[in-house]
């Protein structure tokens, strides 16, 4: 009788189990509480009620999260490593700041300042800004030398420099008209003007004054 009693004493702590912590490892721009506001397992809930399907499910609805693991381990420690998407540029709209992806999604990302990102502006949709992103990344030259992007739907992109010059490109077709850029860029002619306009196929407009700064 006394080793029954036993036995149920130690089913019973087994079934009372709880996860008394969750530990979040590697959180650099994103908050740790938000991160426990979106996952559905909490502290103090059941061990034997954990799902690693469930808690993959609300990490990969986080924005801002790359990748992740985790580890529950027999003393009620859940452990999750986490691994942060890299921000590719910063949209700032109505007095507001978001960190984009290279999707043109918006990170789940705190406030925290982060430097040498492109600045862009203006109602941008991310599959626009996907697409944009794609062709940005073939020309890498062009891409350094991106400062400030400010988007107008349906006109185009107006781009500002870091040489202090200003290229305006057209909505669609900007891989045409970038090769023609950059033969432009490694020419003379580049040196001698700042004002590049080349929203018309075909046809480039040059000015010797920046007019970004002043249009």
């Amino acid at each position: 009788m006394f080793k029954n009693y036993l036995n149920y004493e130690n089913f019973q702590r087994k079934m009372e189990k709880k996860i008394h912590k969750i530990v979040i490892h590697n959180l650099n721009n994103i908050e740790e509480n938000l991160i426990l506001k979106k996952i559905k397992i909490k502290e103090g809930q059941s061990f034997w009620k954990f799902s690693s399907t469930k808690l993959s499910d609300d990490l990969k609805q986080i924005k801002g999260i790359k990748s992740f693991s985790f580890r529950m381990q027999n003393d009620g420690i859940l452990n999750i490593f986490i691994k942060e998407d890299v921000p590719a540029m910063v949209w700032k709209f109505s007095n507001k700041m978001k960190y984009l992806n290279e999707k043109g999604e918006i990170l789940a990302f705190s406030k925290k300042k982060i430097r040498d990102l492109i600045t862009i502006e203006g109602n941008i949709q991310p599959r626009v800004l996907a697409k944009f992103n794609k062709i940005l990344n073939k020309h890498i030259e062009l891409k350094k030398n991106v400062l400030k992007i400010y988007y107008i739907e349906n006109i185009g992109w107006k781009l500002f420099l870091k040489d202090e010059s200003c290229l305006y490109l057209p909505a669609q077709k900007i891989d045409k008209v970038l090769n023609v850029y950059k033969k432009i860029k490694n020419s003379l002619i580049y040196e001698n003007f700042k004002y590049f306009d080349m929203r018309i196929l075909e046809r480039v407009y040059l000015n010797k004054d920046n007019k970004c700064l002043v249009s």
